[in-house]
């Protein structure tokens, strides 16, 4: 996937699975710090690759949150785009795509100031889902933490996964200082089918 942020980006790479290989996956953002620009989700690999982009181009300072069939990853199901300064509220309809084994899931900022970290129940949601220590690090930087404007303007974060309600297995990505990027891939399962799950591996060509 990719996503528009100053200093937040995000991409998702190759969706194939011949022969039950996991197939690459990238997340990223505009190049650095570039305001304006549109998150998306890469899906695929050469001239097979698949785009997903938001349904409304999100303005500056803003999350696209993006659910994706995991059959299809290229398929979005559902998405929002939400203002960084709601940075506490999750949205309302949010869980029942989130507790749905079938969905993989995706947070992506687009030059997320750094007042608009997640905050309250929006960081609960997101550390009960799998953000860690790359969300942690913005949060340290932020003004919530380091009083008055914080260490660094803007910043950068992504976060995908496998949704269900027993699954807390999620990526993540954070840059305070450039669009953050994050590439994975897709995995089938043994016998080379559908569903996909998210793995920390790469899926590339040399000849």
């Amino acid at each position: 996937m990719k996503g528009a942020a100053h200093g937040g980006r995000s991409a998702h790479g190759g969706s194939s699975a011949d022969g039950g290989h996991a197939s690459n996956a990238r997340l990223h953002d505009p190049e650095p710090f570039q305001t304006g620009a549109t998150p998306f989700i890469r899906v695929g690999q050469g001239n097979s690759a698949q785009v997903v982009r938001p349904n409304q181009t999100p303005a500056d300072n803003s999350y696209w949150i993006v659910i994706l069939d995991a059959n299809k990853p290229a398929t979005k199901v559902q998405d929002w785009v939400v203002p960084g300064q709601n940075n506490t509220t999750v949205p309302s309809n949010l869980d029942q795509y989130m507790s749905n084994p079938g969905y993989l899931f995706a947070v992506v900022t687009q030059v997320l100031a750094n007042s608009s970290v997640p905050q309250g129940a929006f960081y609960d949601y997101l550390a009960a889902h799998g953000a860690g220590r790359e969300l942690q690090k913005l949060e340290q930087v932020s003004s919530h933490t380091q009083t008055g404007y914080g260490l660094f303007t803007r910043v950068s974060y992504i976060l995908t996964g496998q949704c269900g309600s027993g699954s807390n297995i999620a990526y993540e990505r954070s840059s305070y200082t450039e669009p953050a990027v994050l590439v994975m891939s897709l995995m089938p399962l043994p016998n080379g089918q559908p569903p996909y799950s998210i793995c920390d591996s790469y899926t590339f060509v040399t000849r």
